[in-house]
């Protein structure tokens, strides 16, 4: 893939703005893209599967891909979204050996892909840097812990509230979600999730149009989670 020149100075802005390179210079930054793979995908298009050999992490330009992974029994549980400007599949620096989860567009995406030893050598130039990823790891790690532990504590109201006010922007939700997709993230069932939307839209918290759903009152919501 080529981009024009605009363009391509458009994603190294967006590449240099994460936090992990907020010391690195543009010409370390467009070192390390020349070595990167782009990707392309389009929604619903798998980037990777739970399972398959971890040798590369990713760096989103575009779009919105979920982190998921099945369960022994078959189940689902979609553990985190990576939005535009974050790494994710970070723990192949980590000894992760095969993939933890599966990787799916929830639309168009593209961004680049960084092969593990190229990371890796280019750290070994930037030690300053390791402690900073390992910031990033961390930070992602208490993110989905505490997602586990609202699963187990929270009811069904206070899980979809939580959730639709963690993707809101502004009074709508930045991302498209399905009443599946909410169950798997909240680790729910579809007719829960289905009868929790029904109630949230008749007291007036929310309205839907097909996969879109617009925060009415952002105020009532909040007040689920402090209960």
């Amino acid at each position: 893939m080529r981009y024009q020149v605009e363009n391509k100075f458009e994603k190294i802005v967006m590449f240099e703005t994460h936090p992990l390179f907020m010391s690195t210079s543009s010409e370390e930054l467009i070192s390390l893209r020349k070595k990167s793979k782009p990707f392309n995908l389009k929604k619903e298009q798998t980037l990777y599967m739970q399972g398959l050999e971890s040798k590369s992490l990713f760096f989103l330009e575009s779009g919105y891909i979920k982190l998921s992974k099945i369960n022994h029994d078959g189940r689902v549980f979609i553990l985190d979204v990576v939005e535009p400007g974050e790494f994710f599949g970070e723990l192949t620096l980590a000894g992760e050996n095969e993939r933890s989860t599966g990787a799916d567009a929830m639309d168009d995406c593209s961004g680049i892909e960084i092969k593990k030893e190229t990371f890796e050598a280019f750290l070994k130039s930037r030690p300053d840097l390791a402690i900073k990823l390992v910031q990033v790891i961390g930070d992602k790690r208490l993110s989905m812990e505490n997602m586990l532990r609202d699963m187990i504590f929270m009811d069904i109201e206070t899980r979809i509230a939580s959730l639709l006010l963690k993707y809101a922007d502004g009074d709508m939700l930045k991302i498209s979600l399905t009443h599946q997709e909410i169950a798997d993230m909240t680790g729910s069932t579809r007719v829960s999730v289905s009868r929790t939307i029904i109630k949230f839209r008749n007291k007036g918290l929310i309205e839907t149009s097909c996969e879109r759903i617009k925060l009415k009152n952002i105020e009532k919501l909040s007040e689920y989670q402090q209960k």
